[in-house]
């Protein structure tokens, strides 16, 4: 994980727009530059490589494997060409070890649970936006961007299979990238295998970190010059209409528009009109056991599309520390930002104005080429009346790119909220060192009782000690094992405000996946968490097996058990997916948790159905039934919001077609309840494409 800071103006924003210095290539091996021939006719997408075009591309191999790292047990081709307005690109993937994965066939749902091949792309060098697209066996696309998650352009990927064999091709408009630079382009090229784990690489190294590792990016050079590709303003102009109960205030219909114009190559003004919050997002409601808040992941596009510019620290065997949780922040009026990257800076600002509240976070951060040091600022601020609060917090890190690291945070809260300014401080210092298979490190903080930002996420607050990590993992070459991986974790911590010990965990956990996608957990150890002044337990050791583990259609069956508050807990876990014919999937789950108290038993059950239908690469249907009844573990207070039972029912369709979505829903499975409400929309983009 890392972090990010404060800064929210335009003219800072285009202050610190300086021009980047060189890139220096820092691979673990000889760099190799890559350069791409320009060709007067591009090859048609045919899914294979029967075009005699293609003899002009540069040819690279795949053969590093991160799994393992060593050689790459399969090979895996990769030709690369341009005609000046894309780049095409085609993989040859030969798979004999194990049978060819591919079930996904809706564009962007299910990642990496299939067999898939990549491109990542920085067109600005290392420091700049990066670019990764993808493609399944069968041609199901799949694409992601830095600059903002809601990533969706249009782009061309066919596919072919034959007897172990398997290929694609890929035509990628050059006007879909930004912050392009001549002479600074970088790539990397990989393949993954899921059932064995296999990630195949053109530049790989011991401490790779993965296909968006910069440090292992190598030069692509030949690009042509994009300067008459200049970015576009994007307007999504949409309509909803909703039917909807008079107690939630009746059928309505509205206009609005999400809105991008390009400022430089690698910055934009960002701003939402009328936002349009209504889509029906996953559902993130749990009743595992906890004695701390829950987090949830936000779903609102105007937070999401930025959300890689903020919370930019490091944060080694720690709680949860976020100076910014944009799911704190009620749906705005309107919103505003700038968010890019420039030189070796990159920042973000945004304003998020509602009904006699205001939101604001500024964050900018600077990295060294290569990326072993960065340093961050971010600044939230919330505004209403009656309250102001005011964070900052500071973070950097150095590493050696080899094996060791070190970072420190700091932060300072002040307004309505604070009035003791030595609980309202955040410090912490920490350490690690890593390697090709194993990872330890640990930090040192003490977070005030009055350090609670209202925009932010800690979870907990008012303590002082430290918290130690480490892991191991093999990948056995031979024998039932596909990976294991083992854990050991302690921390402890004192409560700032002198009542002695506040937290303490002491944790250990084996992992084993074999060959066969069987995959079986256990970890055990024991928390003690402070609940009125005493030092309560939470302990929860778990044991699990999963079946088809790391496909899409797993089934999983878990059970945990310790002493929770004042009576022994009980949790079982038991879900399972499954196909029905090519495009459909069922999901079916029934969790329980019994807490065995002196003056009861406190049960509480998740029933989950869920049935989604990938109806083709640009059109899905999802229907969900969800029902939590009983009362929750109690440790402080027992939640009764259930007792009667929650019953949430939701569907969803969507299509994109052209420069058009549409979108019908009803409920929201983010709800406890359904919202008798039923919802249409239609979205019209205009000018760039989605995300760009």
């Amino acid at each position: 994980m890392e972090f990010r800071r404060p800064l929210f103006s335009v003219a800072l924003a285009l202050a610190i727009a300086a021009p980047a210095p060189a890139v220096r290539a820092v691979d673990a091996q000889d760099p190799v530059n890559l350069k791409i021939p320009t060709v007067a006719a591009p090859p048609a997408l045919t899914g294979d490589l029967s075009s005699p075009v293609w003899k002009q591309a540069a040819v690279v191999k795949l053969g590093y494997d991160r799994q393992t790292h060593a050689a790459a047990a399969e090979q895996t081709t990769a030709y690369l060409l341009t005609d000046g307005k894309a780049l095409y690109v085609a993989f040859d993937a030969v798979q004999n070890r194990t049978p060819i994965v591919a079930n996904q066939r809706t564009n962007n749902v299910g990642v990496d649970t299939d067999d898939e091949v990549k491109i990542a792309l920085w067109p600005g060098g290392r420091s700049g936006f990066n670019y990764q697209f993808i493609s399944t066996p069968i041609g199901t696309r799949y694409q992601v961007s830095s600059e903002n998650s809601n990533y969706e352009p249009t782009w061309d990927a066919v596919a072919k299979t034959a007897k172990d064999e398997w290929f694609v091709t890929m035509r990628i408009p050059l006007n879909i990238v930004r912050g392009a630079k001549k002479d600074e382009w970088m790539v990397q090229l990989s393949r993954w295998e899921p059932t064995t784990n296999s990630l195949y690489l053109w530049s790989g190294g011991p401490l790779v970190n993965g296909t968006s590792d910069p440090n292992y990016a190598r030069p692509l050079t030949g690009m042509p010059a994009t300067v008459a590709l200049r970015p576009q303003p994007r307007f999504g102009i949409y309509t909803l209409g909703a039917i909807a109960a008079p107690s939630i205030g009746g059928s309505t219909s509205r206009m609005g528009a999400d809105i991008a114009i390009p400022l430089t190559e690698g910055t934009s003004f960002i701003a939402t009109i009328h936002p349009d919050f209504s889509n029906v997002e996953q559902d993130q409601q749990t009743i595992s056991p906890t004695a701390f808040r829950r987090f949830f992941n936000e779903t609102r596009p105007f937070f999401t599309q930025g959300a890689g510019f903020y919370n930019y620290y490091e944060c080694d065997a720690c709680p949860n520390e976020a100076s910014l949780y944009t799911p704190s922040i009620p749906t705005p009026r309107d919103g505003y930002a700038i968010e890019g990257h420039e030189g070796q800076f990159s920042f973000g600002g945004f304003d998020a104005i509602g009904a006699g509240r205001t939101d604001t976070a500024q964050s900018v951060v600077y990295r060294t080429k290569p990326r072993n040091w960065f340093t961050s600022m971010q600044r939230v601020t919330v505004d209403m009346p009656g309250l102001h609060d005011d964070t900052t917090q500071f973070a950097t890190k150095w590493d050696d790119l080899q094996h060791k690291f070190v970072y420190a945070n700091y932060g300072t809260e002040s307004g309505t909220l604070v009035n003791d300014g030595n609980q309202s401080k955040f410090a912490e210092f920490g350490a690690g060192w890593y390697g090709a298979h194993s990872f330890t490190g640990g930090g040192i903080r003490r977070i005030g009782a009055q350090y609670n930002p209202y925009d932010g996420f800690f979870t907990n607050t008012a303590i002082a000690g430290y918290g130690l990590f480490s892991n191991h993992n093999w990948t056995p070459n031979g024998g039932f094992a596909k990976s294991i991986s083992s854990f050991v974790s302690i921390d402890r911590y004192k409560d700032t405000l002198g009542h002695g010990k506040a937290l303490e965990d002491t944790a250990w956990g084996v992992d084993v996946v074999t060959r066969k996608l069987w995959e079986f957990s256990t970890s055990s150890g024991s928390s003690y968490f402070l609940v009125n002044g005493i030092m309560a337990p939470i302990t929860q050791n778990y044991t699990g097996i999963t079946y088809h583990s790391g496909t899409a259609t797993p089934t999983t069956f878990g059970y945990a058990t310790g002493i929770f508050g004042n009576g022994r807990l009980d949790s079982w876990t038991r879900t399972t997916t499954f196909a029905v014919g090519r495009r459909t999937t069922v999901t079916l789950q029934a969790n329980d948790t019994r807490q065995y108290l002196p003056t009861g038993i406190n049960t509480e059950w998740l029933e989950r159905a869920s049935v989604a239908v990938q109806q083709g690469p640009d059109a899905s249907f999802a229907i969900g039934l969800r029902r939590i009844v009983g009362t929750g573990p109690d440790l402080n207070g027992a939640d009764t919001s259930c007792v009667a039972g929650c019953t949430n029912v939701s569907f969803a369709y969507h299509k994109r077609f052209g420069a058009f979505e549409i979108y019908t829903a009803y409920g929201d499975p983010s709800r406890l309840y359904t919202r008798p409400q039923f919802l249409f929309k239609v979205i019209r983009y205009v000018g760039a494409e989605k995300g760009t």
